[in-house]
């Protein structure tokens, strides 16, 4: 397997996380549930892949996926290559005129999304010869996207924000009143923005710090973790585990998952890491 992680530019760097690269791998790790939204372009086979209800689906080449509620699980080819775009919670909306409601729990073609220049974009990083060459098409589109579509709304980030790091002590309804914003306002600017209500957000980035916490620490010691970030007991969070994951804790925390997953540690600015 080849894995590589890199930032963004100092441009788009408030919007994405950075870019990774899987290729060469027989198994995929399930996806589940969580608060960002990544652009996916496929130089290797196309993918097939299973719901959580067990409708095969095969994946475009180069698609929009934001999962939110169901879980997924992918099925590679004989040749598998991809380049992951991960974008910041909420920050999507930066990039396109569609509200991120209509990329939840699916996968969408970019040229759906984008029309003529989501073609131009997606053969042009098809022809690229190497990472370095992907990476410079993929950012002078970003850019122009997000010129073109960049959105001001700050009392929207900062609600995003604060939901993302702070939902263990967080209130809506304070929230709601530092920001100026009626309850019925801020839900459905966050739905545009993230694709799911300010509660159901919340939930999300609470469920998703404790399995990232566990996967990238290697952990099996569940319940301290869960307890620790605002879970009520343990049943309550068996609960959510089985809704996002499809299985109970003591399954899924297994060698096999601390090995392989979709999680990543904060890359400082400018790094770049390669596993070969």
């Amino acid at each position: 397997m080849r894995l590589c992680k890199l930032v963004p530019n100092q441009c788009l760097r408030p919007y994405v996380s950075r870019y990774w690269v899987w290729e060469n791998e027989s198994v995929l790790p399930k996806i589940f549930s969580g608060t960002g939204t990544e652009l996916m372009f496929h130089y290797g086979e196309s993918l097939t892949g299973t719901n959580q209800s067990g409708k095969v689906f095969t994946l475009p080449k180069c698609y929009i996926m934001s999962p939110r509620f169901q879980y997924y699980q992918l099925y590679p080819g004989n040749q598998l290559g991809f380049i992951s775009i991960r974008f910041r919670a909420g920050a999507f909306r930066h990039f396109c005129k569609n509200p991120v409601t209509e990329f939840v729990d699916s996968f969408v073609d970019i040229e759906e999304l984008w029309g003529s220049k989501g073609l131009e974009f997606k053969q042009q990083v098809m022809v690229a010869e190497n990472l370095q060459q992907r990476i410079a098409v993929i950012e002078k589109f970003l850019m122009c996207f997000l010129i073109q579509y960049y959105k001001s709304e700050q009392s929207l980030d900062t609600a995003i924000q604060t939901l993302l790091y702070d939902y263990k002590s967080v209130r809506l309804q304070d929230l709601c009143r530092n920001l100026f914003l009626s309850q019925r306002q801020l839900e459905r600017k966050f739905k545009e923005a993230v694709g799911v209500t300010p509660k159901a957000f919340q939930k999300i980035s609470r469920f998703e710090a404790v399995v990232k916490h566990l996967l990238l620490c290697r952990s099996k010691n569940y319940l301290d973790e869960a307890l620790g970030q605002g879970y009520y007991d343990q049943s309550h969070f068996l609960k959510d585990f089985k809704n996002y994951i499809g299985e109970y804790p003591t399954s899924f925390l297994q060698e096999e998952n601390f090995m392989s997953h979709f999680y990543n540690e904060k890359l400082p600015n400018g790094a770049r890491i390669d596993y070969g």
